[in-house]
């Protein structure tokens, strides 16, 4: 065969689009680190895809992080050393595989077709045969893929939990040690599946209009001032600017802390994009002041929110505020609250990542006490489900801290509808 013949031989063709952005993405994410949002936008940068391409390679790359354990599991069920398998390649079978097992809409031979025609871009590899006998009998396992008894053979009872709920054995151990096995369920159940829908409407123009037509539907599980909690998978009225999703379990932690009696001004120390201090801005409370550490999340911050005064600063040393009434804290920590809606989370995260946090959090919480007047308080928020980064790292600040008194606690009941939990806590500084 001649060099031309050859190279017409081994032509393929493109990826489809979809595929191709949520392939780049998870390499991205699982490869260099990346966040999972944040690799999905690279991804689809200028690529101006169909808005039904955008929407399948969101649900792809989501769900595939949600299942990856379990995809893994049933994929090494039928490849000898699945761990051979170059990482992009492997991605890519079990993309294909997450399609044919859990979204009904994709026909099985469309799934099977654009990952075998992937697998022949490495021609020396081999690959293309073992795709299409591997997904061939991944399609013949039917409803088997949902069923708890797949999982359980010759597993214990830790490994069966890791491998039907798709989550790393070290969370898992964290939480039944933590929280005990019904707890942990409930928690692993909830990190395996979508999360709720939650919007905001606070600041539009339309928002009385949009406000009217969504309090009246009947999926609406939930409603708090502009904004609202529906279904996971819920479709949303379109509306130009489109409706911005915000987690209505966040803001639910923070109405458990009544921000409508703190005493002002108030902080918010870790304010990220600012989504607490809209809130706070809703709520008519002022005047607000907001800081992070990253450029890019205050320029969104002060784009969305022109009222807050919004500045650079680290909380975790030397506070750049004295005298307020109220410091919010968001803390960073391991956001092992809120897999559901961030699952690369739970492969990106490693037990020596805890530590670092957790003295993190102690340093945060020692710079508020100098921020806050006597009289005031600090409002405490995590998203994470770890004691060490939530109940003893409250009982160790009070411990350092006399003059400080915890006046309330919250966390998200394990049996919430939204599978997002938070832990939340309000303490008074004399």
């Amino acid at each position: 065969m001649t060099r031309a013949k050859q190279a017409t031989a081994t032509k393929t063709r493109p990826l489809p689009p979809a595929r191709a952005a949520a392939l780049e993405a998870l390499h991205r994410c699982l490869v260099q680190d990346r966040d999972a949002q944040g690799a999905l936008d690279t991804a689809l940068k200028g690529k101006k895809l169909d808005p039904r391409d955008v929407g399948l390679a969101t649900e792809l790359v989501y769900g595939y992080l949600r299942l990856k354990g379990r995809i893994e599991f049933i994929l090494s069920g039928f490849v000898k050393d699945l761990g051979r398998i170059p990482e992009k390649f492997r991605l890519a079978l079990g993309v294909a595989a997450y399609e044919i097992l859990f979204l009904d809409r994709v026909p099985v031979y469309a799934s099977v077709d654009w990952a075998v025609e992937f697998a022949k871009t490495k021609p020396a590899a081999r690959l293309s045969g073992l795709f299409n006998a591997v997904l061939r009998r991944v399609s013949e396992l039917g409803d088997a893929a949902r069923d708890q008894d797949y999982y359980a053979k010759g597993a214990g009872r830790i490994e069966f939990l890791t491998r039907y709920y798709s989550c790393p054995e070290w969370i898992v151990q964290l939480w039944l040690d933590a929280y005990g096995e019904e707890r942990t369920v409930a928690y692993l159940a909830a990190q395996a599946s979508e999360p709720a829908v939650g919007i905001s409407l606070w600041g539009r123009d339309d928002a009385d209009q949009l406000f009217s037509d969504l309090a009246g539907r009947e999926d609406l599980m939930d409603i708090e001032g502009y904004s609202f909690a529906f279904p996971p998978g819920a479709s949303l009225p379109k509306a130009d600017p489109p409706l911005e999703r915000r987690s209505f379990a966040s803001r639910q932690a923070m109405e458990m802390l009544t921000p409508e009696d703190w005493p002002t001004p108030v902080w918010d120390a870790c304010s990220g994009r600012g989504g607490k201090s809209r809130v706070l801005m809703e709520k008519g409370i002022s005047p607000v002041y907001a800081s992070d550490v990253h450029m890019g999340r205050l320029r969104a911050l002060r784009r969305d929110l022109p009222q807050v005064g919004a500045f650079r600063a680290r909380a975790d040393s030397g506070a750049p505020l004295t005298d307020m009434g109220t410091v919010l804290l968001d803390l960073p920590c391991s956001g092992l609250g809120v897999l559901s809606r961030r699952p690369d989370a739970k492969w990106r995260r490693t037990p020596a990542d805890l530590p670092a946090l957790t003295q993190l959090q102690a340093d945060i919480l020692d710079t508020a006490v100098d921020a806050v007047r006597p009289g005031g308080r600090i409002a405490v928020i995590t998203c994470t489900l770890n004691p060490a980064e939530n109940e003893e790292q409250i009982e160790a600040f009070l411990s350092r801290h006399p003059n400080a008194k915890e006046a309330r606690r919250w966390t998200t009941p394990a049996n919430a509808r939204l599978g997002e939990f938070f832990f939340a806590t309000l303490i008074d500084v004399k």
